[in-house]
Parts: structure tokens; sequence; C-alpha cells
């Protein structure tokens, strides 16, 4: 009999720590598709490169983010029939998408000068783009954020799928 007792005991001890495993599992942020799936960002908006020169928007190029590498999707003119178009009005640099809505695009070319030159980390917050229409339209202020005297730069867009 108390072999018995000693066997139902570990049996509910090991019961117990599996059932609590589960439930942290559950209740934590990771979930096994996430853990499984490496660019959880990616799964829910495409990711564009646009590169332009500041000084010449007549055209931009954009390439697309798959699989890890950039497929080059060509030079196009900068109106608002391309995907996305550049503008630079007064003291902003307008950034509008036009075939479906982003997310707040990322300066690459700034955030880059800003860790390099600047000595910001990593870690920081980068937001440099202020929201106009939420999804459509995003501007910089080029005062609090100066165009750097580079002929290529990047925006990366995040378009919604």
């Amino acid at each position: 009999m108390t072999f018995l007792k000693l066997e139902d005991s570990s049996n509910r001890s090991i019961l117990s720590y599996l059932c609590l495993a589960l439930i942290l599992i559950s209740f934590s942020s990771c979930s096994v598709p996430s853990m499984l799936d490496t660019d959880n960002y990616a799964r829910d908006h495409t990711v564009y490169a646009v590169d332009f020169d500041p000084r010449n928007l007549s055209s931009i190029t954009i390439s697309k983010m798959d699989e890890g590498n950039w497929e080059d999707l060509g030079k196009v003119r900068n109106n608002e029939e391309a995907r996305f178009n550049i503008s630079i009005e007064g003291d902003f640099m307008i950034v509008s998408a036009n075939s479906k809505q982003m997310d707040e695009p990322t300066y690459q070319t700034w955030i880059n000068h800003a860790r390099q030159d600047l000595g910001m980390s990593v870690d920081e917050e980068y937001h440099l783009f202020s929201t106009v229409e939420d999804g459509w339209i995003y501007e910089i202020d080029l005062i609090k954020y100066p165009l750097l005297e580079e002929s290529a730069h990047r925006i990366l867009m995040y378009e919604q799928r």
C-alpha cells in the first residue's frame, strides 16, 4: 500500500508539472507558430526598399524583400501611379502609399547616419516619420532630420497584406 501511494504522488507530481508547463506556454507570448516563423512581422507585411536621389525625384527604384533577398522591381516614375511616391515640399519630405496601406516607414539612410556618425545605438527608437494620413501618407520634418549630402537614399516601406 505504501508503494502504491508513493506511485500515486509521483504521478500527481509529474502531472502537475506537465500542466504547469502547458499553462505557462499557452499564456506566454511564444506560441508554436511564432517560434517556428522567425519573421513574424513580414507575415503581415510586404517589405519594399525605395531608393531615391533627393536632388532628382523624377524616378525611384523599388526592390521587394523575398526570402531574405532584395528582388529588384526596377526604376519607376515617381508619381501617384507608382506603388509609392516621395516628394519634398518646403521643410518636409512626404512619403505616400498609392496601392495598399502601409505601416510607418523607416528612413534607413538617416538611421545608418545616426548610428555611425551621431553615436545612437541600435536599441534606441527611431520614429522619424509623422503620420499625415494613417496607412497612406507620412512625413519627415527636414529641419529636425535634415537630408544628408548623399545621392543614394533608402526608405523601407511596410505594405500591409
